[in-house]
């Protein structure tokens, strides 16, 4: 078999038809690679820098490229465009950091995922900003609450990662407002009601808060809840003293006053 041949790669490599198979290898220059199996063949992407490895115009992207165009035009008070022909190239680039994306997110590179996603999200706001052609600045604006959603879920599993489940919650939450102000202002009337990437986030809002440690009130005020819904009464006033000890700052078990208290400071609040 020729060197050449990746049919033996492609044979021991288990993989099943329409889905995301990603690995990380190290390549013979010993540095770190992204191969993505697909139907065909393989996609080798770079760990770092531009996906395909290449530096255009000596630059580290397209997108770096561009801007040092735009800095040169202001610098010299020139009218600086972006060609249909920029637009299609900045979109290949574009294209070539979206795979590598959605690669780390299945090897939990997730900080690697968001700053893929904000780069993408500088090529949109170029194009939108900079475009010839109203064709190419709408374009950029359809596909930004996508990029936006995946720069989110990436700041989100990286707190879920460390187990800060408030802190994920905060991410998603702060996200589905900005996804909202993102669609309400595509005045498109339906655009909220519609936009799956906003329906992805508010779904996984409510499997994150459910799935979240809860605190000790929290505990007691669902189980209270519960026993009243079970009109289990003589239960729910044992639970409701307990909740009181608590955001009183009572010890439970003996009534006495927490630390913090006896040294003069407002009890805790749970929220």
């Amino acid at each position: 078999m020729s060197d050449d041949d990746i049919g033996g790669l492609l044979k021991n490599w288990d993989y099943e038809s329409g889905e995301l198979s990603v690995r990380k290898i190290a390549g013979s220059d010993r540095r770190s690679k992204i191969q993505i199996r697909m139907d065909l063949g393989v996609m080798q992407l770079e760990w770092s820098g531009r996906p395909d490895g290449s530096r255009p115009h000596d630059h580290s992207s397209l997108l770096d490229y561009y801007r040092q165009r735009q800095r040169d035009h202001d610098r010299e008070s020139g009218l600086f465009t972006l060609s249909r022909e920029d637009c299609w190239a900045l979109g290949q680039e574009a294209m070539q950091f979206y795979w590598r994306r959605i690669s780390f997110f299945e090897l939990r590179e997730y900080c690697r995922a968001e700053e893929d996603a904000r780069h993408n999200l500088s090529i949109l706001d170029l194009c939108s900003s900079f475009a010839l052609h109203e064709e190419d600045r709408q374009m950029a604006d359809q596909y930004r609450p996508f990029v936006t959603a995946h720069r989110i879920q990436a700041r989100a599993l990286a707190r879920l990662e460390e187990e800060d489940h408030d802190g994920a919650l905060r991410e998603i939450r702060t996200g589905i407002a900005e996804v909202e102000r993102l669609l309400r202002d595509k005045a498109d009337p339906e655009a909220v009601e519609t936009s799956s990437e906003l329906q992805f986030l508010k779904n996984w809002e409510q499997e994150v808060d459910a799935n979240r440690p809860r605190s000790e009130s929290e505990q007691l005020s669902a189980e209270l809840s519960k026993a009243v819904a079970a009109q289990d009464f003589e239960r729910a006033a044992d639970l409701r003293d307990q909740i009181d000890s608590l955001q009183g700052g009572l010890n439970p078990s003996d009534g006495s006053l927490s630390p913090s208290q006896s040294q003069g400071d407002q009890p805790p609040i749970d929220r």
